[in-house]
């Protein structure tokens, strides 16, 4: 099971670094689980007391200065944590900042970016990372061809696939249970944090843009797509293609519009394969026709044959005609 949202414990020297902490924790999406700073009084706590991670900053004391017995237990316990600790532990430096300086605002910049991408590390440790990354790209018909699709699909492919599909977000809880109902692939919604597995499909809704780290974990942004098309799949694909290279591809079903055109030429520069829906075949044509306009197609049929010959592509069985 994935984690999103996480349970952070805080340590620090000083009211005023907990404070700013707090705040970055709570903006990145997390819950603050345990605080504790010098000043506080406060029992210190298990290491090991059920939280996903850690967030340390507490400042060695200056040579020739004697810590407090308060700092000197808080120093010693960090010590004890790190050796310990299962969980990640974040130790941070916020020195002597001032808010609304520039040294501040880069530091609250790279801090967020740490909590942000604490959820999306520890889901990887947990599931592993995708072998294989497959754009299923659909606008105006696509649910229906998508299903068909997944109803022929073989299980156990060792490929991810991202679902990105041009619809109302109010209904992306009903495409879950249309498509988890089709076929062998668990279904789920994209979520800060979360990793692209093999043999899963993330779906990619139309409320908030998605990104996609290095290392297959996804960042949901705050703000709404940019552009034409909500969700972008010009923009998830390009991602993709960046990340996983050759180890990608794309299929492009029915689909009023040109979105994802132009990333399949990015597939293909990255030795990836970009495959579409027959035009005949669809309820709307133009999604396909832009992308055959671009000459990168190299596979065109209905959706019961692309997921046949996706799956003899992944077999290794001869087909030359696929590829």
């Amino acid at each position: 099971m994935q984690v999103s949202g996480l349970s952070i414990g805080i340590l620090v020297d000083s009211p005023l670094k907990q404070q700013y902490l707090g705040n970055m924790v709570v903006q990145a999406g997390h819950k603050i689980g345990f605080a504790y700073s010098l000043s506080a009084n406060a029992v210190l706590p298990n290491p090991e007391q059920g939280l996903d991670a850690w967030v340390v900053d507490v400042s060695e004391p200056e040579d020739g200065a004697e810590a407090s017995d308060q700092k000197a237990a808080l120093l010693a316990f960090i010590d004890e944590l790190l050796e310990q600790t299962s969980v990640p532990v974040i130790v941070n430096d916020a020195a002597e900042l001032t808010q609304n300086s520039a040294d501040y605002n880069n530091w609250v910049r790279r801090m967020l970016q740490r909590l942000e991408r604490l959820g999306g590390d520890i889901n990887l440790q947990t599931s592993g990372g995708a072998s294989e990354v497959w754009v299923l790209a659909a606008s105006t018909g696509g649910p229906a061809a998508v299903k068909d699709f997944l109803k022929q699909l073989p299980p156990e492919l060792n490929i991810a696939f991202v679902y990105v599909q041009h619809i109302d977000s109010g209904q992306a809880e009903t495409l879950v249970k249309m498509m988890s109902s089709a076929g062998r692939y668990a279904v789920s919604i994209a979520k800060q944090g979360s990793v692209l597995s093999d043999n899963t499909i993330t779906l990619v809704t139309a409320d908030r843009s998605v990104n996609i780290h290095d290392n297959g974990t996804l960042v949901v942004g705050k703000n709404p797509w940019g552009g034409c098309y909500s969700p972008s799949i010009d923009q998830v694909t390009a991602n993709i293609a960046r990340v996983y290279r050759q180890r990608s591809g794309i299929i492009i079903f029915s689909g009023m519009g040109d979105d994802g055109a132009a990333s399949c030429r990015l597939i293909k520069q990255q030795g990836g394969k970009v495959w579409v829906q027959s035009p005949q075949q669809c309820t709307i044509a133009s999604m396909p026709e832009a992308a055959i306009a671009t000459g990168t197609v190299s596979f065109t049929g209905t959706p019961p044959e692309l997921a046949d010959a996706l799956a003899r592509l992944k077999s290794s069985r001869p087909a030359r005609q696929y590829l």
